[in-house]
C-alpha cells in the first residue's frame, strides 16, 4: 500500500488523532493538514514504507503531531500558533529572580529528566509524553494508539524505573 492509499484508508483516525491532541483546539485541522503535508515531503520514502508494511505508521504520525503542536520552534507553530500565544511578547523582557524558596534541585531533577526523555526511542518518548504531558489513562493511551493496555503501562513503568535508577545512580 502506498502513502496516498494509506491516508485515505485511515483518514478518520489520523484527524482524531489531531483532535485528541489538541483537545479540539480551533487550531486541529491546520495542524492536522501541516502534518499530512511533512508525512507527504518526508524524503525518506523507505522509512515511511516500512511504517506502513509494519502498520507503524500511525505512531510515527502521532509523534509528528504531538511534536510539531507542542513545539515552539516548529514551521507549525511559526505560522498558525506564534501570533495566538498568551504571552505577550513584553513578557520575555520580565525576568524575575526566584525567591529563597525556590527549589534549586528539583529545577535540576527536571532538567535531568527532560534530557533523558530526549535520549529515548521515539515509541517510548510518545508513550511517556501521552501519559504524563497529555494526562491520557493507560486506557486512553491503549484506545488511541491502538496498543494494549498492558503494552502501555510496561512502557512507561519501564522508563519511569531507568530514569529514576539512571538519576539515583548520579547522586
Amino acid at each position: 500500500m502506498d502513502l496516498n492509499t494509506y491516508i485515505n484508508k485511515n483518514f478518520d483516525n489520523l484527524f482524531q488523532a489531531a483532535k485528541n491532541i489538541t483537545k479540539g483546539h480551533d487550531l486541529t485541522d491546520d495542524l492536522f493538514q501541516h502534518c499530512i503535508e511533512v508525512l507527504l515531503t518526508d524524503k525518506n520514502e523507505e522509512k515511511i514504507q516500512l511504517l506502513i508494511d509494519k502498520n507503524q505508521l500511525q505512531y510515527y504520525f502521532v509523534s509528528i503531531l504531538i511534536r510539531n503542536y507542542h513545539s515552539s520552534t516548529s514551521r507549525f507553530h511559526y505560522q498558525y500558533r506564534k501570533g495566538s500565544d498568551l504571552k505577550a511578547d513584553n513578557d520575555v523582557y520580565n525576568i524575575q529572580v526566584p525567591d529563597e524558596g525556590f527549589d534549586y534541585d528539583k529545577e535540576a531533577k527536571i532538567t535531568f529528566i527532560e534530557g533523558e526523555l530526549d535520549e529515548l526511542e521515539w515509541y517510548d518518548r510518545q508513550m511517556v509524553k501521552l501519559y504524563f504531558e497529555e494526562g491520557m489513562s493507560y486506557q486512553k493511551i491503549s484506545e488511541f494508539t491502538n496498543i494494549p493496555k498492558t503494552s502501555c503501562y510496561n512502557t512507561v513503568t519501564q522508563i519511569k524505573n531507568k530514569i529514576k535508577d539512571k538519576y539515583d545512580g548520579c547522586n
